[in-house]
């Protein structure tokens, strides 16, 4: 990929996931809002957690919004592959 290639790519990137309230809603959140949000929980091994931590301070996002991203995609994946796989919704 040439470099404007990269630049133009980084630049739609950019309008498609920063109008996405991200950084409204982690504000809203600090400050003690009443914000529509659930709390999720789970133990992992400290190394994915410091891991997580390096790939949120390298891309200068909150630890919600990758979660968020990630989960959002997981559940995406996993729909598509039930709805694959289970065609009348007949999962166990």
């Amino acid at each position: 990929m040439t470099q404007k290639n990269e630049y133009l790519e980084y630049l739609v990137l950019d309008l498609k996931y920063d109008g996405r309230g991200y950084d409204l809603i982690d504000a809203a959140i600090a400050q003690g809002e009443d914000v529509p949000v659930r709390n999720m929980c789970a133990k992992v091994h400290p190394a994915m957690y410091d891991r997580m931590q390096d790939c949120c301070k390298a891309l200068g996002i909150s630890q919600r919004r990758f979660i968020e991203s990630a989960v959002a995609d997981a559940i995406r994946q996993t729909e598509e592959l039930l709805a694959e796989h289970f065609p009348g919704g007949e999962q166990a």
